[in-house]
């Protein structure tokens, strides 16, 4: 749990401070993933209502384009 917590605390960490996060699609999505799965171990409810406020996958999809034409 320390680690996947760590990454989490990194990554949010990169974001508040306007780091970049990354080019690879697939790491966005694997983050995201991570996440997730850490909320479910704190709570089961948790995961529900988180799910109705992420974004992620709309933000992704939207600069999807912008991404892979910088690449």
């Amino acid at each position: 749990m320390s680690s996947k917590f760590n990454g989490i605390r990194k990554l949010r960490n990169r974001i508040f401070h306007h780091e970049a996060i990354s080019w690879d699609l697939n790491a966005l999505h694997s983050y995201k993933n991570g996440i997730i799965e850490g909320i479910e171990w704190l709570s089961k409810d948790l995961v529900e209502w988180v799910n109705e406020l992420n974004h992620v996958d709309n933000s992704i999809k939207n600069f999807k384009g912008l991404i892979s034409k910088d690449m």
